[in-house]
């Protein structure tokens, strides 16, 4: 039993946008959130660090100042700090009067009198660090602090009311006495309630009018860029059910337009394949009809009328099957020439003698019509091609020439050979072809004035058996015309050596 396959869901190119967008919203909403509470007391706490290093310093850059009270408290309230001032006079550190400022609830160094020895601890890693020292204290560590007696109530040290973790500076400078100035700052490292309750109330804030914003730009962006593909696939369709007057509007991001530029050239294109496929039709069927209706007429005159089974009807009724078996012989070698399916024999062959035999064949077939064909050339030259299909290609842009020549009835035939390559030009003194029409002509049953002639001799499938063979060969070939001065079709080869005709004949 074999399995059902699932039946896949293809959502709007709209609706693709519009949830690629909204998840991309909500990725970056994600990311916001998680670096919040991640990383916000990380950076919370090198903010207050860098804070209380500027504070510290910029207290001891002033610390001779007569307003130094004023600019400690400013101090403290612009960084929400705590400092007391301590100078050291020998080994002895005594608080500077009216120095202090103290901002924060759960400053340590405000609930606790550091004994001497602590303030020594102090002022000895902060000179043997460069003159200052920072350092992060957690509640418990404060325990191994050394403490004055009346740092303790009863049998509890007051560090169970400061805060969490703290941040300790301390700052040597010398005054201009030249005391050493120890400057202390207490800054908390742990967000109060009210600042987390603030982020959080402005991070919701932002969700909000970054998901509103998301969603409205979603929509407008998606639709923005969705409508012109809606747009073109509607005329795709349209396209598709051969309806090749559709347009494509050329509007929208520039793979858009060029891709709607692109379907509007392939519909020009179609357009003009579907004109020529019925044209093509038209000629088919006239070419053929003709001279069915001529072996039909005259088989009934034969038939009917006494007297009229003479040699020239029945030659009549030859001439048009020939022409009716070489329509149809010329329609299979198209095709298989298109389809790549016919094989080549390549070999040796003198090109000359392959358009002189062409040539001579002529002077049978058409001297009477008083046509005239000149072959000129040098010399006989050699080259590498399947003879027989060479012989179609001389034969048909003969035919071509005779049917299109002016009424000198003359066509001439060159050989003209430079270094190793030589070409075979086919010239007639016609009306021409104008240069927008000269690219068409190689198509089949191609028609300048897009009236359907008969031809004098041949199927006028011609040209594209020649473009075909001449693709094959991998030869160049083209055609130059000017208008009321004839037309000049030419192919190239390239020519065998002396040393490779020599070698080929051992």
């Amino acid at each position: 039993m074999s399995k059902k396959s699932k039946k896949r869901i293809h959502l709007s190119i709209k609706l693709h946008l519009f949830i690629s967008m909204m998840l991309l919203a909500l990725g970056l909403i994600l990311v916001l959130w998680i670096s919040q509470s991640v990383f916000f007391s990380q950076s919370y706490s090198s903010v207050k660090e860098r804070d209380a290093e500027h504070a510290a310093k910029q207290i001891g850059y002033n610390v001779d100042n007569d307003n130094l009270l004023s600019l400690v408290s400013q101090t403290s309230v612009d960084y929400e700090l705590c400092v007391k001032i301590f100078v050291f006079d020998g080994d002895k550190a005594v608080e500077k009067a009216d120095t202090g400022s103290h901002f924060l609830n759960d400053c340590f160094i405000c609930k606790i009198t550091a004994s001497q020895d602590t303030l020594n601890l102090w002022y000895n890693n902060a000179k043997s660090n460069g003159g200052y020292l920072s350092e992060k204290i957690s509640r418990d560590s404060l325990r191994d602090f050394v403490y004055s007696p009346e740092d303790f109530v009863g049998d509890t040290p007051e560090v169970n009311t400061v805060a969490k973790d703290s941040l300790l500076g301390v700052y040597l400078v010398e005054d201009s006495s030249g005391l050493v100035n120890m400057i202390v700052v207490n800054s908390s490292l742990t967000p109060n309630n009210a600042i987390l309750k603030t982020l959080r109330t402005v991070m919701t804030i932002f969700t909000v009018a970054f998901l509103t914003i998301a969603l409205i730009a979603g929509y407008a962006i998606s639709k923005f860029i969705s409508a012109p593909i809606e747009k073109i696939d509607k005329s795709a369709k349209a396209l598709s059910s051969a309806n090749y007057s559709v347009s494509f509007e050329e509007k929208g991001p520039k793979e858009v337009y060029e891709l709607a530029k692109t379907l509007n050239n392939v519909s020009k294109e179609l357009s003009s394949v579907e004109d020529i496929r019925r044209e093509l039709i038209a000629n088919i069927s006239h070419d053929l009809r003709t001279p069915l209706t001529m072996i039909s007429g005259y088989s009934e005159v034969m038939r009917d009328l006494p007297g009229e089974n003479t040699p020239e009807n029945m030659q009549v009724i030859i001439d048009e099957t020939a022409r009716l078996t070489s329509l149809v012989n010329d329609l299979l070698d198209v095709s298989k020439l298109q389809s790549g399916t016919q094989s080549m024999n390549m070999q040796k062959i003198c090109l000359t003698d392959v358009v002189l035999k062409t040539v001579k064949r002529y002077d049978t077939l058409i001297s009477h019509q008083e046509y005239k064909i000149v072959f000129e050339y040098d010399k006989p030259v050699y080259i590498n091609a399947d003879e027989t299909r060479l012989l179609q290609v001389v034969y048909n842009l003969i035919n071509n020439a005779i049917n299109y020549t002016g009424e000198d009835k003359t066509v001439t035939v060159k050989q003209e050979t430079t270094d190793d390559v030589v070409r075979i030009s086919i010239i007639d003194t016609g009306e021409g072809i104008s240069e927008e029409n000269l690219p068409l002509i190689w198509d089949r049953y191609y028609k300048v004035d897009k009236v359907h002639k008969r031809a004098k001799i041949g199927t006028g499938l011609g040209l594209s058996i020649v473009k075909n063979i001449l693709l094959l060969h991998g030869s160049r070939f083209g055609v130059s015309s000017e208008i009321n001065k004839g037309s000049t079709f030419w192919f190239e080869f390239k020519t065998l050596d002396h040393k490779e005709l020599e070698t080929e004949a051992n």
